[in-house]
């Protein structure tokens, strides 16, 4: 059993790696719910710019997510991550000082740019030894979970006293912190030898190399799919469900809902990794498609108590995937390329979170909302089918 227990070292950095990832998310979480609000207090709006505005985040983080991974494989992780987080916190800067959607489109754009998830799954992957990696992953999303939890408390009760462009400043002199934290307390520690890979006349084809290397890679194909329509989901359901909620209980009380649900999730996720502890994580997937998809069905329906349930689901789902699913890519890559193929999986997750509230935008503005919830399941039922297809690769 002791090679299960974490060193002091390892436990300080992974409070730390969960900090950071767990402000970024206090940040970003905070303003989701009242992005598309906010959107409609600004000069040119409609529903599918509204939707373009939560979802060009995603489109952003897709692009920069494969270059990013790529360059910390070479440079090492902490200099990408500041770099990544100055772009987030310089675009939630902008995103306040917005007054028409074009200008609050472009600081969205901006944010995404900063491209640090990967970057920061991939820092664990390097310090962790394998057979820990999913209790290391549980660790930081933890703290990640209490940053989203924290961030659906503080926002509604910060709405009620601040404009929805103060809070983005907030947000931006958060991060703006963050990057400080980053630069004076967590070291690089990376092994390998980066003088000699950046002197090396083949680094691009060191780079070529790695990305054919995952792209050739199946199941990290697979997974990264999975990534996209989890995120898909879950950023479709931010951007309907406060309309909902504003119409049923008023935006001051969302909290009510979306608390109990990263609670419910967080709980969720740590009796998910104990299953996958045990070689279950094929059934775990597959069964956080199906709650996603029963969650997405109860939402459907516009009552408070089905929205609730909905949302407890799809968070607890949620939750849950983005947990394993890293934690499995960290498994099967090596240290070399493991950025890469981290790097891959987050373009999948945040082209979801583009198309998700973008197509249903698009839709709403169309008065097609019953699209919304077909293409949703439809989705969830992939997701759950392509789980099913991991079992032909065993649990790595």
């Amino acid at each position: 059993m002791k090679d299960k227990v974490f060193s002091r070292t390892e436990v300080i950095f992974l409070i730390a790696i969960g900090l950071v990832m767990g402000f970024r998310e206090l940040s970003m979480t905070m303003v989701n719910p009242f992005i598309t609000i906010y959107g409609k207090q600004l000069q040119y709006n409609t529903p599918f710019l509204c939707g373009l505005g939560l979802g060009i985040y995603g489109l952003t983080n897709a692009l920069f997510q494969i270059p990013y991974g790529l360059i910390s494989d070479m440079l090492g992780r902490k200099k990408v991550i500041l770099v990544g987080l100055l772009q987030l916190s310089l675009g939630l800067f902008i995103a306040f000082l917005s007054k028409n959607i074009y200008v609050f489109i472009f600081s969205r754009a901006l944010q995404g740019s900063g491209a640090v998830m990967a970057i920061a799954y991939s820092w664990i992957g390097d310090n962790i030894e394998d057979k820990k990696k999913d209790k290391a992953m549980g660790i930081s999303g933890t703290i990640v979970g209490i940053g989203a939890v924290a961030a659906f408390v503080l926002g509604p009760m910060l709405y009620k006293v601040i404009s929805v462009s103060k809070m983005f400043l907030d947000c931006s002199i958060i991060i703006a912190l963050t990057i400080v934290f980053i630069f004076f307390f967590i070291p690089e520690n990376i092994k390998a030898n980066k003088e000699e890979i950046l002197q090396s006349e083949n680094s691009i084809n060191l780079f070529k190399a790695s990305l054919v290397k995952v792209l050739k890679d199946i199941t990290i194909l697979r997974l990264s799919i999975c990534g996209f329509i989890i995120n898909y989901i879950m950023a479709a359901t931010f951007l309907i469900v406060p309309d909902i909620l504003q119409k049923l209980i008023g935006v001051s009380n969302m909290w009510k809902v979306f608390l109990p649900a990263v609670l419910i999730g967080i709980i969720s996720m740590q009796g998910a990794i104990a299953l996958c502890d045990r070689g279950m994580f094929i059934k775990v997937s597959m069964a956080s498609f199906l709650v996603l998809l029963i969650g997405t069905k109860c939402i459907s329906y516009y009552s408070l108590t089905a929205v609730t349930l909905g949302v407890i689901l799809i968070l607890s789902g949620f939750i849950t995937l983005t947990s394993l699913i890293p934690s499995t890519i960290n498994k099967l890559t090596d240290k070399e390329y493991r950025g890469t193929a981290n790097g891959l999986y987050q373009t999948f997750t945040f082209l979801g979170f583009c198309v998700g509230p973008t197509l249903t935008g698009f839709l709403q503005g169309k008065n097609l909302n019953l699209y919304i919830f077909y293409v949703t399941i439809a989705l969830a039922i992939v997701g759950a089918t392509i789980s099913y297809t991991l079992k032909n690769d065993g649990d790595k």
